[in-house]
């Protein structure tokens, strides 16, 4: 799993690189996810809850994926597959993702999801679950172009700078 592409809008940087995260990659994705958090405008969290080592053995579990985005070397963009924990909901999984500011709009989060999504169909996953803020709407255009379905939304489920937002709930089928 290995992408490496100039963006248009960064035809000096060096490339990206997409590849399944490592332990030692804590500290990095870490610092991703907190840099998209402190915008407070496209996670629910305002603070990364685990720890380096909580994050590590995240990592770890195979029922799980973690993607990450390297330019040089930091992290610039995450995508996390967590699979339904019960046997009732082992054929689920939700997707997060988050990519810095500064990186979005160069194909990298489309990536990163289709990665995620043969993952998934190589690991019995019939059902990718996201959910997304009403407000960030180029998120939404990119998860239909990929070809998630909406499946419903929980009206005015947040206020996001003063303004009531929709919990927008989308999903991807895989093998239909």
């Amino acid at each position: 799993m290995l992408w490496k592409e100039k963006s248009e809008a960064q035809k000096s940087a060096s490339d990206y690189i997409i590849r399944k995260a490592d332990p030692r990659d804590a500290k990095g994705i870490i610092n991703c996810m907190q840099s998209v958090m402190d915008e407070r405008i496209y996670l629910v969290s305002e603070y990364y809850l685990l720890t380096e080592r909580g994050e590590q053995e995240r990592i770890r579990s195979p029922d799980d994926l973690t993607l990450v985005c390297e330019r040089g070397s930091e992290i610039v963009g995450v995508l996390t597959i967590q699979r339904g924990m019960y046997r009732k909901n082992r054929h689920t999984a939700n997707l997060g993702i988050a990519i810095k500011s500064g990186h979005r709009h160069s194909g990298i989060g489309t990536k990163l999801i289709t990665q995620g999504i043969d993952w998934c169909s190589e690991n019995g996953i019939k059902k990718l679950n996201l959910e997304v803020f009403s407000s960030n709407t180029n998120a939404i255009s990119l998860y239909e172009k990929i070809g998630f379905v909406h499946e419903g939304s929980r009206k005015r489920q947040f206020i996001i700078d003063g303004e009531y937002v929709d919990d927008v709930l989308m999903t991807y089928w895989i093998g239909d």
